[in-house]
């Protein structure tokens, strides 16, 4: 109770033109209790004031006058305590929103930012526009500030000295930069700020929500409020929002709550669809396997089996920086086991096709579903894979750990770009490309849903497209593709013969 009439106190003592509401009080109050502090709030709710006031709490020591009560700050350990400048990271999706954060920070922290006429004089090198330095904080000498952006995981495995990152809108980062950057706290006792709106219930959901409102994580605090809270903010006008957003998107995004999967392309949910070895590879009616092959990205294959209509996805491979030949042995090896009686590859690598078909395998080029404009492809593939998943009839195998990650990471572009959601971003999607190769060619259409869908394999030598237009949009045979594939593959030989 003291404590909470101390941090009361603190935060009336913030500059007088601004006081803070009751979220951001509790916010600033978990923050001295806790390492990993996270405020799940509602767009424009004041989590950004939050974040930029706890930070600068943590950071400089404080005391009061008539209880004795004081906060020493933090410290570097005692090894480097002293000797290395400490570092704190102000970090966002992208450096506009960064650059923001940092903005607000720079608000609440006032003159304790030195100018770059006093870093000159003191001999602090700024290096770049976006490292600052702050007046010493408990260890007695200056702080480096930084601001980041998570959009390059691999750019946060710096510094052995940092004190204090400030993680802001942290539901749009790769969970892997989330990931490296609490590798910075291993010997430095770090502390972590989490300021975010929540997007559908993905890596933040179930790595840090779950665990600290389960009582698993004792050492992370969890707080939220809605945009309404903020005593500032236009009631009538959210009321409006409200009725434009819909229900589910309105309490994600105005709420703050992990109420969807707004923004993602499959509404995944690994206490659903996330199983264990289902039957023997014996048991299933049909086994085949969606290739994706890539160098530099992720080769990628999933073998899939198939019981009473449920599609389980068995293993996978999942590689980088190989070539189909390199791979063979290991394909092979998998295909000694799961014995898969088609692999339907992506159409655009004739190459790798070849090479897995003189390997042995019964190789084909992945059949497409056309939306109406006979153009895009993604999307009704990606519409035939929603539905599987809701209606109960795919499963992912526990085993295959990348393609659950991409099943809760693949996404739409967010709000802001142009062209939203009318193809998936092109990250995350090699495990899904794969998937939805094998599955739209298993599945074939539904001819239920009209005649806008129809596969872009020919029939009888005459173009799908053209069956379509006359309504015919029969599936073909797999002898019928296969036929199909081996006079395109003819065809290529005679142009490469020529060439030579």
């Amino acid at each position: 109770m003291i404590l909470w009439i101390l941090i009361l106190w603190w935060a009336m003592d913030a500059p007088a033109e601004f006081e803070q509401h009751k979220g951001q009080v509790r916010f600033v109050r978990a923050a001295m209790q806790h390492r990993t502090t996270a405020a799940f709030c509602g767009l424009q709710s004041g989590k950004s004031v939050a974040g930029a006031d706890a930070c600068n709490l943590l950071l400089y020591p404080w005391d009061d006058p008539v209880t004795g009560f004081a906060w020493e700050g933090l410290k570097l350990p005692e090894q480097v305590s002293g000797k290395l400048n400490p570092e704190v990271w102000i970090l966002s999706k992208s450096y506009t929103l960064a650059d923001q954060a940092w903005n607000y920070f720079k608000w609440r922290v006032g003159d304790r930012v030195y100018s770059p006429a006093e870093c000159k004089q003191l001999g602090l090198q700024r290096g770049d526009s976006r490292t600052h330095w702050l007046h010493a904080g408990a260890d007695g000498m200056p702080i480096r500030c930084r601001v980041r952006t998570a959009h390059d995981p691999e750019q946060l495995r710096a510094t052995g000295v940092l004190l204090l990152a400030w993680c802001d809108e942290i539901a749009h980062w790769p969970e892997l930069a989330w990931q490296n950057l609490q590798g910075r706290g291993i010997v430095t006792p770090t502390r972590y700020l989490i300021t975010t709106t929540p997007k559908g219930k993905n890596w933040l959901y179930r790595d840090v929500y779950l665990p600290a409102t389960h009582g698993r994580d004792k050492d992370t605090a969890v707080l939220s409020w809605s945009s309404a809270d903020n005593p500032w903010a236009d009631k009538k006008y959210i009321g409006e929002l409200r009725r434009k957003f819909g229900k589910d998107y309105a309490q994600q995004e105005l709420d703050g709550l992990f109420i969807s999967y707004e923004g993602y392309v499959y509404a995944f949910d690994r206490a659903v669809h996330v199983a264990e070895q289902p039957v023997l590879v014996g048991g299933f009616d049909r086994v085949v396997a969606g290739v994706d092959p890539g160098f530099t990205d992720p080769y990628a294959i999933l073998w899939m089996g198939r019981a009473d209509g449920v599609w389980y996805v068995l293993d996978e491979l999942y590689v980088t920086k190989r070539t189909t030949e390199e791979l063979i042995p290991l394909i092979l090896d998998r295909q000694e086991k799961y014995r898969a009686e088609m692999f339907w590859c992506d159409k655009r690598r004739p190459a790798d096709i070849r090479a897995l078909q003189l390997a042995g395998l019964k190789v084909c080029a992945g059949l497409e579903v056309y939306a109406e404009d006979e153009r895009r492809t993604i999307m009704p593939g990606v519409r035939l894979v929603q539905s599987l998943l809701n209606n109960g009839r795919l499963y992912v195998s526990e085993k295959c750990e990348n393609a659950i990650d991409e099943f809760e990471n693949y996404a739409y572009r967010d709000v802001e770009e142009k062209n939203r959601g009318e193809n998936p971003v092109d990250w995350k999607n090699h495990a899904m490309d794969a998937l939805r190769y094998a599955l739209v060619s298993e599945e074939g259409i539904d001819h239920k849903a009209g005649r806008h869908r129809y596969v872009s394999a020919s029939l009888d030598g005459v173009p799908a497209a053209r069956h379509a237009r006359r309504g015919l949009v029969r599936m073909p045979t797999v002898e019928e593709s296969l036929g199909a594939q081996e006079k395109r593959f003819e065809k290529l030989e005679r142009v490469w013969t020529r060439k030579k």
